[in-house]
């Protein structure tokens, strides 16, 4: 039998393959099924948008209901809506199942919040959100490899194939979450149990969403906010940056760089490669930085990297001379993921974590949300290598602003000493 945490692995990378598998063929189905341009990017707006609303509250309703029937029940519906996804004709059939994606597909955060519970040492969770992070990588960067080859091998209903296989993956991600421990109370009132107990089905499902929802709204306001403030800008800050490179960089391949999409794809394989290894290799990392007890040392390297990265990229003269710029891109982006998991866990509590989780993957998403039409302006009116220098003007205010995190973190040690 799989170890608790072998098998959170295994769920997250099905998970992530999954997601590498779909995501690159939704513009193409899209367009198929009559949608433009416009129609195409407010589908996207509309996904991010769901995603930052309701991560909160699903991850709320994990701390309030349990993680792993939260988890549980979100891998099933998801597996469900993949397989409507794969076989509907109607644009808006598409588009309220991606909605309904949006707010259901909490599984990456949830995955992350349900980690920790496999582990019996504090000291493990840095080495476990590392692998968490390098399987995710390798997931999105085989996935569409996979589902490029399947188009082409099946123009006609390549896209249904895809969806079913990706609904294949949830349902053994749904099995092999029913086999975790739920080491996670539930913590809804029983007030009212007798009462619930005559009602009607419709009735009790009502009452279960009403009280699930009222639930979560009077915990969250029970989460020291405050102590989050710069977790939360430092997750906005990178979102913003990745937001804009990833909403661009194909583009500006081939527009700067006459990149075929062939290419294109080895480009983003090796960037996979590249973040997969740094990811694994986490720990190690992370013993250069033994006295960085509040990240922030880390923080500032990762906004100074990045900065580096998108300015030479933008500016590079060659097609070899943007790979390498690539690596500390890579790099970077590998150690932000883990080090605002580590920001989250030593600052909080088990009773609250997947709150905070899910707040800080709805930031994420408010990043999706404006990137695209921000970078589509930018293109449109400015020039496309802009985007790049926008998304270094980004990481630049993340470098001063950890800068001045830590100047007041080194004050404060030296006042105490």
């Amino acid at each position: 039998m799989l170890s608790p945490a072998k098998t959170i692995l295994i769920v997250t990378f099905l998970d992530m393959f999954g997601v590498g598998l779909i995501i690159p063929q939704l513009h193409n189905q899209a367009q198929l099924l009559g949608c433009s341009h416009v129609l195409i990017g407010i589908m996207g707006a509309i996904y991010s948008a769901s995603q930052l609303v309701f991560g909160p509250i699903i991850g709320n309703l994990s701390d309030l209901k349990g993680r792993k029937p939260t988890l549980l029940f979100s891998s099933a519906l998801c597996g469900v809506a993949y397989i409507l996804l794969g076989f509907t004709t109607s644009i808006v059939l598409f588009f309220s199942l991606r909605l309904f994606l949006g707010i259901v597909k909490q599984t990456q955060l949830l995955a992350k919040s349900i980690a920790p519970d496999c582990v019996k040492e504090s000291d493990d969770h840095s080495a476990l959100f590392g692998k968490l992070s390098t399987l995710s990588t390798m997931g999105i960067t085989v996935g569409p490899v996979i589902s490029g080859h399947l188009v082409e091998a099946f123009p006609d209903n390549g896209f249904t194939i895809i969806t079913f296989i990706v609904a294949t993956m949830f349902a053994i991600n749904t099995y092999l979450i029913n086999q975790l421990p739920d080491n996670s109370k539930d913590r809804k009132h029983d007030d009212n149990k007798n009462q619930r107990k005559e009602m009607g089905v419709a009735a009790k499902l009502i009452d279960t969403v009403r009280r699930s929802i009222q639930e979560s709204v009077d915990d969250l306001k029970k989460v020291d906010w405050a102590k989050y403030w710069d977790v939360f800008l430092f997750k906005l800050i990178i979102g913003l940056c990745m937001g804009m490179y990833f909403s661009s960089f194909a583009v500006f391949l081939k527009t700067e760089h006459g990149v075929t999409p062939k290419y294109i794809g080895y480009i983003v394989a090796f960037k996979g490669a590249v973040t997969a290894l740094c990811s694994y290799f986490i720990e190690h990392i992370n013993r250069l930085y033994r006295n960085d007890t509040h990240a922030i040392q880390r923080t500032f390297h990762i906004f100074i990297a990045s900065t580096v990265a998108f300015l030479g990229m933008g500016l590079a003269g060659t097609l070899s001379l943007y790979i390498l710029f690539v690596i500390p891109l890579a790099i970077s982006n590998a150690v932000s993921r883990v080090t605002n998991l580590e920001m989250i866990v030593k600052r909080g509590n088990d009773e609250h974590r997947g709150s905070v989780i899910g707040a800080a993957a709805s930031v994420r998403s408010l990043s999706g949300v404006v990137t695209p039409l921000l970078s589509g302006v930018i293109s449109e009116y400015i020039g496309v290598p802009y985007v790049l220098f926008s998304a270094a003007l980004f990481a630049a205010i993340g470098v001063v602003v950890s800068y001045k995190i830590r100047t007041s973190l080194d004050t404060d040690k030296m006042k105490s000493e």
